[in-house]
């Protein structure tokens, strides 16, 4: 598995960081975990090409993760990207409400035209295939109805995301020997912040779930100039990477 952050940011406009998108290659499919104002550009930088995405798992519905939904599926309906595979779109509860309240709003501009959409509500533990991949969910703290992701390779090796959280045991249990923990850091020691992650909980929750790697991704501008490897490291031994826009990770 081949993965590219393609934000590693919030909902706050950043000079170096965007919003939270992550690129997921195996086998030659492409997932999208989220997809944040300016994902599409930034996959076209980083070679994740819009044409080649095959699906869509969003975490949860608030705007920094969804944002390029839109762009998304006006730029499928394009014919020059000749599109004809069917695209896979998974979210949590409220996904085809949401869906049908961005066709309100544009009408034919984002409605498939020469391939299909498939939509998909997953309302908690629940466990797909989609192409190559085994994916599997899990319910988060954050707020509106949220969802971790789990994504086996054909390797059997295992990346779990946690979308936006606060500490979670459950998910820690759910994450237990991941290969790669992605997991959010939103705030900095002293700013902790309900439905978030600090650096020293992400820490207790990638030691608790045992993984072989954490990645520390979705940083607010709080974040900048601060110590975020140490207060981690107090809680999890093993090799912490801090996210930045473009970063590939191969698991």
């Amino acid at each position: 598995m081949e993965i590219t952050l393609l934000g590693s940011g919030c909902a706050i406009p950043d000079p170096e960081r965007g919003s939270p998108g992550i690129a997921v290659s195996v086998d030659g499919w492409i997932l999208l975990l989220d997809c944040g104002s300016g994902s599409l550009y930034r996959g076209a930088r980083f070679g994740v090409p819009v044409e080649k995405v095959d699906g869509v798992l969003l975490t949860h519905l608030h705007p920094d993760h969804t944002g390029d939904l839109v762009p998304l599926l006006f730029a499928l309906r394009n014919p020059e990207t000749g599109r004809q595979k069917e695209l896979t779109l998974m979210g949590p509860e409220g996904i085809r409400p949401f869906v049908r309240s961005l066709e309100t709003a544009y009408g034919e501009w984002v409605r498939p035209s020469g391939y299909r959409l498939k939509i998909r509500c997953l309302t908690g533990s629940e466990a797909v295939v989609l192409g190559p991949c085994r994916i599997r969910t899990f319910p988060v703290p954050h707020g509106p109805p949220a969802l971790a992701y789990e994504i086996t390779g054909t390797n059997g090796r295992r990346v779990v995301y946690s979308g936006d959280t606060e500490y979670s045991a459950s998910l820690a249990a759910f994450a237990h020997g991941a290969d790669l923990l992605i997991l959010e850091c939103s705030f900095p020691e002293g700013q902790e912040r309900p439905g978030h992650l600090t650096p020293s909980a992400a820490g207790r929750m990638a030691g608790e779930a045992g993984c072989r790697r954490l990645l520390l991704t979705h940083f607010y501008p709080a974040c900048r100039g601060k110590d975020l490897l140490r207060p981690c490291g107090e809680r999890y031994p093993g090799p912490v990477l801090l996210g930045q826009d473009g970063m590939r990770v191969f698991v």
